[in-house]
């Protein structure tokens, strides 16, 4: 990844000493299960604040969500020729609802990586643990230790989308979590934890990491309490625990509501956004993209046409989001300028939509209202938007979840809120995928809204498969 700002600031020496220690573990986790990978001792172990601190700016571990759950919702569709030309079987298979997603391949990077930002992030955890009181600055060390909490939470909540049912209040307690690695030592043996346990081990994470974190960080790539309290948002959200979704967006939102005014951008760019990195964007609060696959760069990858249709022409998210390819059918450009890759972190414009229903849902109509239509003025041609006043609840929330998924379109969001909606028979979807002429159909609360683990790591590590 381009932007590797931080790494930038460390010594070659620092560098080549990570990398070395990088690969030599890629090496051992491509075969053998993840969980159970085994780095050599002969490696070079951080023991510094500073090796610490750089091995989390390592954007090209941290800074990356999983990208095959964008492939299997609805925001966008592909052609034969296009679903042919896409270089991996899981993303082929990921899109036609298979039964054996990976077809025995060893590695699978919506599982790999995120357990990979958990060994780093336990490898740094429990190495400031033995340094001395005294050796450096407090504020230094808590900021280190709050970032390795939050890209550890972060990376559990992001497997909990991917294999664990939704969050269900009444049946959290025996459904089947995911393995929660809370120390670098690979020798303890991997168990699934229940999803009442992997929820409340993520939020105690952020929780605690909200105590450690500055309030603003130097790079985007970093995390702060702002993006603490959006990743709470985003959470609680999933969990339909509204009350304290629309208090932590709230707070995330106290301290910077800033919106971009999408009249200011350039419709006819192909790269209108302005750049998130290193610091250019201030609605951006953390940055994290979608991990790459061919589906996102293939010129044969579509928005959903009712989707489209959704927008209204003065709606400038139309033209900024979306261009015509020839053919009447359109691509997808992205909602934010980063270099290629889906943007999926945190953003005030998502906090505002959250913080808009989950208010809505808690009867807080005029406070929903006010938010949704703060976000839309900035959204439409100026002069031409008028403000919405339905205050009834059904009406106004039909309409936040519209807008949505209109802005949130491509950030990985999707996903979780089919999940946490289709337990509700107003807003369930059934998504169809057609590929030479078989509709594959995925039903609202479906056994493939959760995805299977790994056959490597279930043969090495023998947790229980979903």
């Amino acid at each position: 990844m381009k932007y590797n700002i931080q790494l930038k600031r460390k010594n070659k020496m620092l560098r080549i000493c990570f990398a070395a220690f990088l690969v030599a573990f890629l090496n051992i986790s491509c075969k053998k299960g993840f969980l159970d990978a085994k780095p050599s001792k002969s490696l070079l172990v951080p023991t510094t604040l500073a090796d610490f601190d750089a091995l989390l700016d390592n954007t090209t571990i941290f800074n990356f969500s999983c990208g095959l759950n964008e492939i299997t919702s609805d925001d966008f569709y592909t052609t034969d020729d296009g679903w042919l030309g896409w270089y991996l079987i899981t993303e082929k298979n990921a899109y036609i609802y298979a039964d054996d997603t990976y077809q025995g391949i060893s590695i699978v990077s919506d599982w790999d990586t995120p357990y990979q930002q958990v060994f780093y992030s336990n490898v740094v955890l429990d190495g400031l643990n033995n340094l001395r009181d005294g050796t450096v600055s407090q504020s230094d060390y808590n900021r280190v230790k709050g970032e390795a909490l939050f890209q550890r939470a972060f990376a559990f909540y992001n497997l909990s989308q991917m294999f664990c049912l939704p969050y269900n209040k009444s049946t959290a307690k025996s459904d089947l979590g995911i393995p929660l690695r809370l120390n670098s030592d690979v020798n303890i043996k991997s168990v699934r934890a229940t999803i009442e346990e992997t929820y409340t081990q993520i939020i105690n994470d952020i929780k605690l990491a909200q105590t450690l974190l500055p309030v603003n960080s130097s790079y985007k790539t970093r995390p702060n309490k702002r993006a603490s309290d959006g990743l709470l948002a985003r959470i609680y959200l999933s969990m339909q625990d509204y009350r304290n979704a629309e208090t932590s967006a709230n707070n995330a939102l106290s301290v910077n509501n800033y919106l971009l005014d999408f009249n200011t951008l350039d419709p006819a760019s192909y790269n209108p956004f302005p750049q998130i990195l290193p610091n250019s964007s201030n609605e951006v609060v953390f940055y994290s993209a979608l991990l790459n696959y061919s589906f996102t760069s293939s010129p044969l990858s579509y928005v959903d046409p009712n989707l489209y249709r959704d927008y209204d022409d003065n709606d400038l998210r139309k033209s900024l989001f979306y261009v015509d390819n020839g053919s009447g059918l359109y691509n997808f450009k992205g909602s934010y300028g980063d270099g290629g890759y889906f943007f999926c972190g945190i953003a005030n414009d998502e906090l505002l939509l959250t913080k808009a229903e989950a208010g809505l849902r808690n009867g807080h109509a005029d406070n929903a209202l006010s938010d949704l239509n703060t976000l839309l003025l900035k959204r439409y041609k100026t002069g031409s938007f008028t403000n919405i006043t339905t205050k009834e609840p059904n009406a106004l929330l039909h309409i936040i979840l519209k807008e949505r998924r209109k802005e949130l379109v491509g950030r990985g969001i999707r996903w979780s809120d089919l999940r946490r909606l289709n337990s509700d028979l107003a807003y369930a979807v059934t998504i169809y995928h057609t590929v030479q002429n078989i509709t594959h159909t995925l039903a609202p609360m479906g056994k493939k809204y959760v995805f299977r683990i790994p056959d490597y790591e279930i043969k090495r590590s023998g947790i229980q498969q979903n």
